[in-house]
């Protein structure tokens, strides 16, 4: 008995494995094990800087069997704990480290609470340990996640949350940036997505610490939408079912791949599920969950004009007061004046404050505010000193601002810009161009009359109706809904009603879908995948062909009713109809076709094909921005792109889809056959001049068949 004793007390992971399977039976071997550490941390807190592997090895063993001796191990949590504040300087730091993993196992079998083990943990987060802080940090993040996704104790959760809550107050700058990357890291997993939490962070943005303020400010510049690229990430390194269901019929059958397999497939239809579940929920940008906007934006404004931090700061603070204004619309009237002085080309991040002036214009954004800076822009950039791309970036930028704010734009200087259409540069015509397209849009009549184009259906609707300062135009149905063939529609519903009525009769009371012959596909129909294709960058015919009848003759009773009676049917469908996708689809074809087609616009002639090129990049990144104005549309310069092999050969390839082989004929009776086959059903008579013409060749005909075989050889080397 004492040999096994004096084994144990050597080997402590054998002890701590039978004990884990008999605790009862090993009570006074733990027993032994556990004054053996006491003896062993008296001695060692003498010399706390030392490294003591035995005290380690000891301590681990007794958190990893503390859940099967809860009563004699119950101020074991609270020791250690007493240790690390007592010595937390003076520790070694393997010892130290040791001590955490310790209470980290304590946690996980529930033997302590999460707020003192916080309280702890951020005591350590000051010490000078890398390592250290990034477990500390790892840990809490992971067993907020457990708190609230797995046990899920929301009052708990909402403790922990409000303690660190108060850490971001603290002065210590370590505590506060690891505190405040706690808060952004659980927002963007969505555990504590809430308004509370964005509120906290805001506050972070007067912070004296120059990280924490840094890191708050980089937490409101729009990349909260990191969790969409890493999911994208995750996904593709996972494996699909066909790939498993591959692996198991390739390799040899045995009882353990078929049970991997089978936990593959289900770990796949779980992540599945999950990620439809989270699909549905809203995510909102942490901007929108502000709780004063206006008073937020004023604060960081008075900030930006008195701090001493560095440029980059600046460019921050400007960047978040620029988005609070874009998409709440607040009044912020010297913020335009402040962005003044930074209009220069020369400018540090100048394309960065031209794209600050352009989101913070609105609507209700007074037009006295915006149109100094419209003047500063004319003057500082689109001159004929500058060079090419400074003109197109300020033609853009000057676009950018009057799509939002158009009645800060002066006739006379609206006339100078629109003379660079004109210009021996692409950029900057194009640039000019996209102009006279926005105020052919917005407000013809500041044009000149040969500049505004031919009248489109949309203008002369819509044209008429100049919106002044604070007017809106609310409609009461979705324009371009008349195009939709409501009674069409209503046949359709009835025959395939009837028909199914019918089955029923015959097939004793089960349902049966049925086609009607309206609904038989059609040649251009085409299938979900194809419509997804479409509506990622390629062209989308507007047109109706010969083929599609009933379109044509709704596009021809559409064109010839009136205005009040296009308004009227686009009405009466709004009200009646709960419309779908691809009717919504059609509608903004509709609409997007009403903006370039003249107003005589003839069916059957010509010019009746219209293309328009559906590419939703940029409403992509609108979207991300929150509805703003990308960055891209300012610093857009219209030069031919790199035009390497890789792009040359996509295109090629591109052009391949869909078309034969080159070379490759059909084997059919009627074609005719290749001078390859008919050379062999030929005739050596036939054949025989043109080989005696080969072999006759003179000495010097050879001499230069073969000079001329060599000299191509070499080229090609």
């Amino acid at each position: 008995m004492t040999s096994t004793k004096n084994h144990f007390a050597t080997n402590l992971l054998q002890l701590q494995n039978r004990i884990k399977r008999d605790p009862s039976s090993y009570k006074d071997e733990f027993s032994q094990t556990y004054l053996n550490y006491e003896s062993t941390l008296q001695a060692y807190l003498m010399k706390p800087a030392k490294q003591n592997k035995q005290l380690a090895d000891l301590a681990l063993f007794l958190s990893h069997v503390s859940h099967c001796f809860p009563d004699e191990l119950k101020q074991y949590p609270q020791q250690l704990i007493d240790i690390l504040k007592r010595y937390a300087t003076v520790l070694n730091p393997d010892m130290r480290l040791t001590f955490c993993k310790c209470l980290m196992l304590l946690r996980s079998k529930n033997l302590i609470e999460p707020k003192p083990l916080f309280e702890i943990f951020f005591v350590l987060i000051k010490s000078q340990d890398k390592q250290l802080r990034k477990n500390l940090f790892e840990f809490m993040l992971n067993d907020v996640k457990k708190i609230k996704t797995k046990q899920k104790n929301y009052k708990l959760c909402s403790q922990v949350q409000q303690y660190v809550f108060t850490l971001t107050k603290e002065n210590h700058p370590l505590v506060a940036k690891y505190s405040l990357n706690l808060l952004i890291d659980l927002y963007k997993k969505q555990i504590w997505n809430d308004a509370k939490t964005v509120n906290v962070i805001s506050q972070c943005c007067f912070s004296k610490i120059t990280k924490v303020l840094a890191l708050a400010l980089q937490f409101f510049a729009g990349k909260d939408v990191e969790k969409e690229a890493e999911s994208e990430s995750e996904s593709e390194d996972e494996k699909t079912t066909q790939q498993v269901l591959l692996g198991l019929r390739v390799g040899k059958k045995t009882k353990s791949r078929k049970k991997r397999t089978d936990r593959a497939l289900k770990s796949i239809n779980k992540d599945k599920k999950k990620k439809k579940k989270n699909d549905g929920l809203p995510h909102f940008s942490a901007l929108n969950l502000i709780y004063d906007p206006q008073d937020f934006a004023e604060k960081l404004f008075k900030l930006v004009e008195t701090t001493n931090e560095g440029f980059e700061i600046k460019i921050s603070i400007l960047e978040l007061i620029s988005r609070l204004i874009g998409i709440h619309q607040l009044f912020l009237n010297n913020f335009h004046h402040f962005l003044i002085r930074f209009l220069n080309p020369h400018q540090r991040e100048v394309t960065k404050i031209l794209w600050f002036s352009a989101i913070s214009s609105h609507e209700l954004t007074p037009p006295d505010t915006v149109e100094p800076t419209l003047m500063a822009i004319a003057n500082n950039f689109i001159t004929e000193r500058n060079s090419t791309e400074v003109i197109a970036v300020g033609l853009n930028a000057i676009r950018e601002i009057c799509d939002r704010c158009p009645l800060a734009m002066q006739e006379d200087l609206l006339g100078d810009l629109v003379q660079y259409k004109t210009y021996k540069d692409k950029a900057v015509s194009s640039a000019a161009k996209s102009l006279i397209q926005l105020f052919r849009e917005k407000n013809p009549q500041m044009l000149h009359r040969k500049m505004r184009g031919k009248p489109t259906e949309e203008s002369i609707t819509e044209g008429a109706k100049i919106r002044q300062y604070g007017e809106f135009d609310a409609k009461s149905y979705i324009p371009g809904a008349e195009i939709i063939d409501l009674d069409n529609q209503e046949k359709k519903e009835t025959e395939k009603t009837i028909k199914i009525e019918e089955s029923d009769d015959e097939e004793g009371g089960e349902w049966v879908e049925s086609e009607s012959e309206d609904e038989k596909p059609k040649k251009r129909k085409h299938s979900e995948d194809d419509e997804d294709e479409s509506s990622e960058g390629e062209w989308v015919d507007v047109s109706s062909d010969g083929e599609d009848d009933v379109d044509n003759s709704e596009q021809d009773q559409t064109k010839l009713m009136s205005l009040a009676e296009k308004e009227e049917r686009a009405q009466k469908i709004s009200t009646e109809r709960i419309l779908t996708q691809e009717e919504f689809k059609k509608i903004k074809i509709e609409q997007m076709k009403k903006k370039i087609t003249d107003k005589n616009f003839d069916k059957k002639s010509k010019n009746r094909t219209i293309k328009i090129d559906s590419d939703l990049d940029e409403d992509e990144e609108r979207l991300k921005n929150n509805g703003l104005v990308p960055l891209s549309s300012i610093t857009y310069i219209n030069k031919k792109k790199a035009h390497d092999k890789e792009s040359r050969m996509a295109r090629v390839k591109e052009g391949r889809e869909g078309r034969d082989k080159f070379g490759h004929r059909f084997k059919d009776s009627r074609l005719g056959k290749t001078n390859k086959e008919k050379l062999k059903t030929k005739s050596f008579q036939m054949l025989r001049p043109k080989l005696n013409k080969k072999h006759k060749r003179s000495f010097k005909e050879k001499q230069m068949a073969l000079k001329s075989s060599l000299l191509k050889q070499k080229k090609m080397k």
